[in-house]
């Protein structure tokens, strides 16, 4: 007979640390659901792209992934927040909304961030000017053309299932 304790440890395999990752990308894919999520992801491609053009250096992606990755969290953190207090909350009450308005001003605060590292990053001159001129006047212009408007309607328009 299988001790207590053996059955703890086998329900703590490796297949159940593997089911744990689906449940993290069933959790993102709740996510997606989130116009402000798509959004982010929208903009963190974008910036990608513009971040390759660009040319930055291997600590300054670093820097970059790392606002990126900031942002995405605690987007789905505050998508979290936003679930669980409709569950236990399903009619308005203050402490309810100020829940959701911290939560939400948690994300506010990160791509603010974010953007303040952007600037840091992007606005040496002449390399932006220099980077913009070099978009516009070649191939890559129907490439970021794309990726602006595949991103407006993902968006905008793009309904999960």
């Amino acid at each position: 007979m299988m001790k207590e304790s053996d059955k703890k440890r086998a329900a703590a395999g490796p297949a159940a640390f593997f089911k744990s990752f689906l449940y993290a990308v069933r959790g993102l894919k709740v996510c997606i659901s989130e116009r402000n999520m798509r959004f982010h992801l929208s903009a963190a491609v974008l910036v990608t792209a513009f971040s390759l053009v660009y040319g930055l250096e291997r600590a300054e992606f670093g820097l970059l992934f790392f606002a990126i990755g900031l942002v995405v969290a605690l987007e789905a953190i505050n998508t979290a927040v936003e679930r669980l207090t409709d569950l236990v909350s399903p009619g308005f009450h203050p402490l309810a909304g100020m829940a959701k308005d911290i939560a939400a001003g948690a994300v506010l605060a990160g791509a603010v961030t974010a953007a303040v590292i952007g600037c840091l990053l992007f606005l040496q001159f002449p390399r932006l000017t220099d980077t913009l001129l070099l978009i516009v006047t070649s191939w890559r212009l129907p490439v970021f053309a794309v990726l602006a408007a595949g991103g407006l309607w993902f968006t905008f328009f793009y309904q999960p299932h």
